[in-house]
């Protein structure tokens, strides 16, 4: 056990970054905190601490509640085995005390077999990602974007805006991702968000491959924090629809972001779970008009949870035909795909096609 410890102690400095970018097999800013006799007790203490409350967080990333009386306490050998990667920021030590932050990058495999093993659903679908624009009401006004102080020069940050950048929401089975960099300030400003300008908005869903754009406005108390806000999308001929984001007080911009983000996850997996019931094949045809349109949709099929198998059958420069295994309904299915911007749909000549969404 203590080789399996040291071991991913010895992976900060050699592992190099997440293994996918956005994959729900990553958890980030798990805080890891210890007090021992020595400095390389307290290092080793918090460590195992942080891998069993990473586990533990995508456990309830992937699972639904009803279903986690399955699992049992999760063992540090049980954790060591499903890591593939650790990195740890804010490191500060001292003789007997060790703290930080700690991002875990787990093997996908590693983590099915286990879950598996103990006969409990769970879902690593992701659905469509989410582009948040993080307004913060202020007394001066709506204020998005960072900004430069005139006086001193410095850089002044929009605090919600930095909690859905650094927070790891992206990872999340609803992923969720602030825009990152300046570009985005040329297409709209925080009086426009909170104004829920909907051209201006379009463009945004545009600019950054999105097809649904959540607009949040949070105000700072004493009290806390309040947000509420719309959840607008946009369909493949541009119409926009929308609906309200209920509104929360919280403590803290983070309770805010992940009860968000839980909510959508919570939506979803009761969407997307599967509870037993075999195979089922499906004949589909694969509608595209480019070598790249092909990739992307092939990508989408052979990478959804609810797909075990894909066999290529026949190929054209503008089509294909394949055979599908998948677990579930055929509404969930189409859910995923959807989700993976692809649609399955009935054609009238072709039968069961998918396209692009």
């Amino acid at each position: 056990m203590m080789r399996q410890i040291f071991a991913a102690i010895a992976t900060i400095t050699l592992w190099t970054g997440l293994a996918t970018a956005d994959s729900p097999y990553t958890v980030v800013a798990v805080p890891i905190d210890a007090s021992a006799s020595n400095a390389l007790e307290a290092q080793t203490q918090a460590m195992q601490r942080g891998q069993v409350a990473a586990v533990q967080r995508l456990v309830e990333r992937l699972t639904l509640p009803e279903d986690r009386g399955l699992i049992p306490p999760v063992s540090n050998d049980d954790a060591a085995m499903m890591i593939s990667g650790l990195q740890v920021r804010n490191e500060q030590r001292s003789a007997t005390r060790y703290l930080g932050e700690l991002t875990v990058s787990f093997d996908p495999r590693a983590v099915r077999t286990w879950l598996n093993g103990l006969g409990v659903p769970f879902v690593e679908g992701q659905s469509r990602e989410i582009l948040v624009l993080p307004v913060l009401q202020t007394g001066n006004g709506y204020w998005l974007w960072n900004a430069i102080n005139s006086e001193s020069g410095e850089d002044r940050e929009n605090p919600w805006l930095m909690e859905w950048r650094n927070g790891g929401y992206q990872h999340a089975l609803s992923p969720v991702s602030a825009p990152s960099g300046d570009a985005g300030r040329m297409l709209i400003d925080g009086a426009g968000a909170a104004q829920m300008n909907e051209d201006q908005l379009r463009s945004v869903a545009q600019a950054y491959g999105v097809s649904r754009v959540a607009v949040m406005i949070a105000s700072q108390s004493e009290g806390g924090v309040r947000v509420d806000g719309r959840l607008f999308s946009v369909d493949g001929s541009g119409e926009m629809t929308s609906q309200a984001i209920p509104t929360m007080g919280v403590p803290s911009f983070r309770a805010a972001a992940r009860r968000f983000v839980g909510d959508l996850e919570a939506a979803w997996k009761s969407e997307a779970i599967v509870r037993g019931g075999g195979a089922e094949t499906l004949s589909i045809t694969v509608l595209y008009s480019s070598l790249a349109e092909w990739l992307r949709l092939q990508n989408a099929m052979t990478g959804a949870s609810l797909i075990s198998s894909a066999q290529l059958d026949a190929i054209a420069p503008t089509g294909a035909m394949m055979t599908l295994q998948y677990r579930g309904s055929m509404a969930q299915l189409q859910r995923e795909l959807d989700a993976r911007g692809a649609r399955l749909m009935e054609d009238s000549e072709l039968g069961l096609v998918v396209r692009s969404r």
